[in-house]
């Protein structure tokens, strides 16, 4: 038994002297199991690669979706801005208006021109029996139908009168109560305080909403927006000028730098002592008032004297009314509100001119040359010219551009072990975009012209536009082209077709309600000096980048636009 216990020792042990002596020979020989190494590190090596395309990829996905909450956010902005300048001219179009209906109602109280009818319906009557007594029966009919047509007439004039009569006790103290108050400036004074900063809210709310993950109401985010917000923040962004201020943080008192590029031109308001060329302001208002005001109330006059016009044309109503209620006007403007309930203006140029202004001079350089913005081969021309009276770019930059900046903490890194983020040591994440405020130019549409019907003739099909500005599309009533033969169809189809431009005002002032905003490559000259400004407020902890004064080169890098 023992023996047999140290031979099975001696043989362990014979064996394992063995196996040591092999070993060292078999490390360099034996390949069982180095596919297992080698995959440990291949599969480190491709979790780090899916960790690093992850990562890359969540930071490009976040960088998008910052750039399109930027861009909604400042074109949200813009198109309020954009809203508050049509509301101002349509407001200054509305002082116009008031003046030639309470000139209109004025004449309704008075009934002057009622008061001068008599006299000359009996100078027709005279000579309609005068007439009568005619031994030519030609002569004699007419002086019968006139001295017929004389008492209608009174009739129609004085149950018109009485008509007006009523109206205006009913509506015109109202509309003297507007301008006594001077109402309309009230808005629109109003209105330049409050745009600015239902801009400013707009582009905010756009963005934050843009960040955020899950639906939120009632005040409280889902769990996902709170985990998220607590890494990152809100999402944030400002509405900037161009001139480095924030839309409505700035003075929005002063014509010179507000936000919307408008002037009250009233001498009894803020903006008057500020202007250095006032008086030119208020030439030009007091200027696009009459005009106007003149062009209303002939509206007015040829739409509700028509039948005197065109029927009861022998007491001259029409004319006598149109003298008179000119008269009103003349009195309301020039006495009663020389220089109060103005309509306001954009702010002058750089040379101290309207920019209408000097568009019109650009279309016409010289006695010989007649050119138009509306034609396309006319409109390099116009500008051409234009930007040799004036620095344009500089000028619309200035007045019709802005900024919008988002800005938001970055996001933490996948593998924040393996990769880091140099610019979240130093700086938040901000993405930016820029929009113009632009009066558009008329587009060309392509019509078919059909042939008229012998009694309907051919519709005018109205697609709408503002107050006497309206493009009108000619299209067939029950009746269908003709066409002689397939031969003919080409021809008669290119007869049939003509291009138009659509009819709306293109004039650059504050009269045009077209007013619209489009965003635009981000290239305003001071855009460094936005991006490294703080909008202070709410957004004071802010942490924003340096791109240094004068290089431009890394701002050029990052850039998007």
């Amino acid at each position: 038994m023992n023996r047999t216990l140290t031979d099975i020792l001696l043989r362990l042990a014979s064996t394992v002297a063995g196996c040591l002596k092999e070993l060292p020979r078999r490390v360099h020989t034996d390949e069982r199991g180095s596919i297992s190494i080698i995959t440990v590190f291949t599969l480190l090596m491709f979790t780090m690669i899916l960790v690093m395309i992850v990562n890359v990829g969540t930071h490009i996905d976040d960088k998008l979706k910052m750039q399109n909450a930027s861009d909604a956010a400042t074109y949200s902005g813009g198109v309020v801005l954009a809203r508050g300048m049509n509301g101002l001219a349509f407001s200054n179009h509305l002082i116009s208006d008031v003046f030639a209906m309470t000139a209109f109602l004025r004449e309704g109280r008075d009934r002057n021109a009622e008061s001068l009818v008599p006299p000359v319906l009996d100078a027709w009557a005279y000579a309609g029996e005068t007439l009568a007594r005619s031994q030519f029966p030609k002569f004699a009919q007419l002086g019968a139908a006139i001295v017929d047509k004389v008492p209608k007439e009174q009739e129609a004039v004085t149950a018109f009168g009485e008509l007006t009569a009523a109206a205006s006790e009913l509506s015109l103290p109202v509309f003297e109560h507007i301008l006594k108050a001077q109402l309309i400036g009230e808005f629109q004074r109003s209105l330049l305080q409050t745009v600015p900063q239902l801009a400013q809210s707009v582009a905010d709310e756009v963005s934050r909403r843009h960040g955020l993950l899950g639906p939120s109401g009632g005040g409280s985010s889902s769990t996902l927006q709170t985990n998220y917000e607590a890494e990152r923040g809100s999402q944030r962004a400002v509405l900037w000028r161009t001139s480095v201020l924030p839309v409505s943080l700035g003075d929005e008192s002063d014509p010179l730098v507000r936000t919307l590029p408008v002037v009250d031109p009233d001498p009894f308001q803020n903006d008057y002592p500020q202007l250095l060329d006032a008086d030119v302001y208020l030439e030009i208002s007091l200027r696009q008032r009459r005009n106007v005001a003149r062009k209303f109330l002939n509206d007015w006059n040829f739409d509700r004297l028509r039948i005197f016009n065109n029927d009861a044309k022998m007491s001259t109503y029409f004319h006598l009314w149109r003298i008179a209620t000119c008269g009103q006007l003349e009195r309301l403007l020039n006495i009663e509100y020389p220089v109060t309930n103005v309509p306001m203006l954009l702010r002058f140029t750089e040379i101290n001119e309207p920019m209408e202004g000097l568009i019109r001079r650009a279309e016409n350089p010289d006695e010989n040359t007649r050119l138009t913005r509306r034609r396309d081969d006319h409109f390099p021309l116009v500008m051409s010219n234009l930007r040799g009276l004036v620095d344009l770019d500089s000028y619309i930059e200035d007045n019709f551009h802005f900024v919008g900046v988002t800005y938001r903490r970055h996001r933490s890194e996948l593998g924040p072990g393996l990769f880091t983020n140099p610019l979240k040591a130093n700086a938040d994440a901000q993405t930016f975009s820029q929009i113009s405020l632009f009066i558009p130019r008329p587009r060309k549409h392509l019509i078919h012209v059909g042939d008229a019907a012998p009694d309907d003739g051919v519709d005018q099909v109205s697609l709408g536009g503002t107050f006497g500005f309206t493009s009108q599309i000619e299209v067939p009533r029950n009746t269908t082209p003709v066409v002689d033969s397939p031969d003919n169809d080409s021809m008669e189809r290119v007869l049939r077709e003509r291009w138009l431009l659509e009819n709306y005002p293109t004039n650059w002032d504050l009269l045009n309600q077209n007013w619209m905003v489009q965003l635009i490559p981000a290239t305003a000259r001071r855009l460094p000096e936005i991006l490294q400004s703080n909008p202070g407020g709410d957004f004071s902890n802010v942490r924003l980048p340096n791109y240094g004064e004068t290089e431009h080169n890394l701002l050029k890098r990052v850039n998007t636009h």
